[in-house]
């Protein structure tokens, strides 16, 4: 009755604006307005003209009502609801009643939906559904649930098979769950990546999807209200940003045909030395003496036998980037704050549960900076994406921290994080307690020794077990680190930071780079790089240098660190590694 609907909706409401979260909502909201309109205006962002226009359904409605909203909102209960999902359980009570558990993958929660075989429509082609997996859209009354674990459940009055299970058979053309690759009982997590395609049914991966998208959201929201612009950096380049020549070259010599045999690459033909007569010999010479401007640009070389890419696409061998810091770097020499968001690749040989080959990397850079602003960058950024997990992921956080697959104390780790202020120290004063630590017996499989690249044991020892707390190690020795970064008085070191946390490592890389032309110029001769090579990012140093710092996070990193989980494969829709790259 409407007597019954108003009193629902009154509770709802008193609940709400009584709850402690309403309160301090209120007074937060209380503050900003009478703060000073100097204050306000600073903390707006990235000004854009105008006032951006609510988000409206003008044209787009959905034609269902999604799980999370009529679990959470009481107004729904005793309406007349329509739901859409896949089916995680098919329970039959004797002949006339079915309870389907349904999701559709807006919350980790399921609602079950009882079918009577004299009250639904659609009855009988939902008991042939094949189980586990099929598709419903189910209408019916939204009741208080007389069962333990849930508060309410759906009493369906239509029932609408989309898609059955066709897994009775090899060939997929009886229904039935017997083949059916993600069904109810518990399944490895090698298994779910193998059949990655459906894995996003498995309440593990959905939970791990939610929360990627809520750490782009906050990504894009911190840098956004910080005033940072975000800008696309290229994905195929030309430039190796760490010189370390682990990249995926790009290439259309091959061919479209996988299949062509005998294909043949251009390459350069040795060219004969031509003799030349005693007044040409006497031209060149004099010419030689001439004063000639040397251009900064790469020479082409042409070495016999080698592969001839003026022949390709790009006129030169094109790459899949392993970052997109030099190119970002361009814009904060001119629009200041910026960062980058995309995807990058390495061809790393390496099968751990840290790395793969595709992933995606955040880097912020600013100017007018120096490291010890980068480094406060840097840990407001993750402190931020670390509250807004607790905040907006609750539910998922808890799944995470209850699943085998899991973190028993997930939520109290994160917690720690905000809590306390990261532990700063440098490289060095790093290796003395390391050594100190060797030295009383704890067991390294790496000899903690000046001037090493410190293995994930060293990094996860001084996080876990010395300051249990996340740590910032600060100026490494330069021959550890990138040609980009600051060289420092000493000569010895450069001024980078690394943030090392619980359970990874490394999380976040950074520097102030190197704004002196001259420096970056020796930097590279130094670290094997012709400066040529990078002529463009040189030219940043000879019109209107500044100091600028920049960091770069691994995006699968994060999320590894706010589920909770052990494996970069299982936080990533479709994850590459060497030897897989299947869908």
């Amino acid at each position: 009755s409407d007597d019954e609907k108003t009193t629902h909706i009154r509770q709802w409401y008193n609940a709400i604006t009584t709850a402690d979260f309403f309160k301090q909502a209120t007074a937060l909201l209380t503050s900003v307005a009478v703060a000073s309109p100097a204050l306000s205006a600073a903390s707006v962002g990235v000004t854009l003209h105008g006032v951006p226009p609510p988000v409206k359904n003008n044209l787009y409605k959905r034609h269902r009502i999604r799980i999370k909203e009529v679990l959470n909102n009481p107004s729904y209960l005793g309406q007349t609801v329509t739901v859409a999902g896949w089916t995680r359980t098919v329970r039959k009570a004797g002949g006339k009643l079915l309870f389907l558990e349904l999701n559709d993958g807006s919350c980790g929660t399921s609602i079950q939906c009882m079918c009577e075989a004299s009250a639904t429509e659609g009855f009988e082609d939902a008991k042939k559904s094949g189980g586990t997996g099929s598709s419903f859209q189910l209408t019916g009354t939204l009741v208080a649930s007389p069962a333990d674990g849930q508060a309410v459940e759906l009493k369906v009055t239509v029932a609408k098979l989309l898609g059955a299970v066709y897994g009775g058979d090899a060939k997929g053309e009886t229904v039935g769950g017997m083949l059916y690759p993600m069904s109810k009982k518990g399944h490895t997590l090698e298994h779910m990546r193998e059949h990655a395609h459906l894995r996003p049914r498995a309440g593990l991966h959905a939970a791990a999807m939610r929360v990627r998208h809520a750490m782009a959201y906050a990504t894009h929201k911190f840098f956004h209200d910080h005033g940072f612009l975000y800008i696309h950096t290229p994905i195929v380049t030309c430039a190796d940003c760490e010189g370390a020549g682990e990249q995926f070259a790009v290439t259309t010599m091959l061919g479209t045909d996988p299949h062509v045999k005998d294909v043949t690459l251009p390459v350069f033909e040795e060219v004969e030395e031509k003799k030349l007569s005693k007044k040409e010999q006497k031209r060149l010479a004099k010419n030689e003496g001439k004063s000639k401007v040397e251009s900064n640009k790469p020479e082409e070389t042409k070495i016999p036998g080698a592969v001839d890419y003026t022949k390709d696409f790009f006129g030169r061998r094109g790459n899949l980037t392993v970052s997109g810091q030099l190119n970002v770097e361009t814009h904060a020499c001119a629009l200041s704050d910026v960062y980058t968001f995309g995807p990058t690749f390495r061809a790393e040989n390496s099968h751990t549960s840290r790395h793969l080959s595709e992933f995606w990397m955040i880097e912020p850079e600013i100017a007018f900076a120096d490291l010890e602003d980068d480094i406060n960058l840097a840990e407001d950024y993750l402190k931020y994406c670390v509250e807004y997990a607790l905040e907006m992921c609750a539910e998922d956080l808890e799944f995470f921290e209850n699943s085998p697959f899991g973190e028993v104390g997930l939520r109290d780790r994160l917690k720690n994080v905000l809590e306390n202020p990261f532990k700063r120290l440098t490289y060095t004063e790093a290796i003395t307690v390391l050594e100190k630590a060797y030295a009383d017996g704890v067991e390294f499989e790496v000899k903690p020794e000046w001037g090493i690249d410190l293995p994930s044991e060293h990094e996860r020892y001084l996080c876990e077990k010395v300051y249990k707390k996340p740590v910032v190690l600060t100026n490494y020795p330069k021959e550890i680190k990138a040609f980009y970064m600051k060289l420092d008085e000493d000569g010895k070191t450069v001024s980078a930071a690394d943030i090392l946390v619980p359970k990874i490592g490394e999380i976040i890389g950074g520097s102030q780079r190197e704004h002196r032309k001259d420096v970056l110029l020796q930097r590279c001769i130094e670290m094997g790089i012709d400066p040529k090579a990078v002529w463009w990012y040189i030219d940043l140093r000879k019109y209107g240098t500044v100091p600028h710092a920049g960091f770069g996070l691994g995006f699968e990193r994060l999320i590894l660190f706010i589920t909770g989980l052990d494996n970069i494969r299982d936080v990533i829709p479709f994850p590459r590694w060497a030897g897989n790259a299947e869908f």
